[in-house]
């Protein structure tokens, strides 16, 4: 920075060489308060050809047990349409069933959508993999459920047209009210999973 002091430009480029200034007794205790002041200002504004201070994420970076590729997911969800907890959409972890135990990685319970990440680990690798996940789709579609499987690298890489493909899905459907869905926090070794009950206009499940 530089600063202009009864005609004489002074030049600091860190606290460092103010300070020594300082002590040097050569500028009052005012002026070097003001100079500090200055520095400061400099410092908080953007400069060019510097990378600007990332922005803090709305939602935690990290969470236990989580993959990268459900960081990227989550994270891009509750960014464009927020987090159950906090009034918005996007609720992890969801058994959205009564009869059955079946988790949805994320979901949108008042639009019945869910997300869910297809990583080779854990799907696809055996023949009751295989199995299940058909037999969960279409207990899913069954429900009016609309599910959209992302892979692990689309999780890592497209989810802005997970996002698009979510928003067009919500246009052409009808929400559930909010104050018509139950949701309880159930005790799990990897966190909390969430138990959707859905209750009809006399508050009856």
């Amino acid at each position: 920075m530089h600063r202009e002091e009864g005609g004489i430009v002074l030049r600091f480029k860190s606290e460092k060489e103010l300070s020594q200034q300082s002590e040097s007794g050569q500028m009052s205790q005012a002026v070097i308060r003001q100079l500090r002041a200055a520095l400061q200002a400099d410092v908080d504004q953007s400069v060019p050809g510097q990378k600007a201070p990332k922005p803090k994420s709305q939602g935690r970076a990290n969470v236990p047990g989580e993959s990268k590729g459900e960081a990227s997911v989550r994270l891009a969800l509750t960014a464009a349409f927020g987090s159950w907890e906090r009034g918005g959409e996007v609720l992890a972890e969801c058994r959205p069933f009564q009869t059955r135990q079946f988790r949805a990685d994320f979901t949108l319970p008042r639009w019945r959508i869910s997300a869910e990440i297809d990583g080779w680990r854990h799907h696809g690798r055996s023949l009751s993999d295989h199995h299940s996940d058909r037999e969960r789709a279409i207990f899913f579609a069954s429900h009016d459920w609309l599910v959209f499987p992302v892979s692990h690298a689309q999780a890592l890489k497209e989810t802005p047209l997970l996002v698009d493909a979510i928003s067009r899905a919500m246009s052409l459907r009808t929400p559930t009210p909010r104050e018509l869905i139950q949701i309880t926090d159930i005790p799990h070794k990897h966190g909390v999973w969430h138990q959707m009950t859905v209750l009809d206009d006399t508050g009856i499940t």
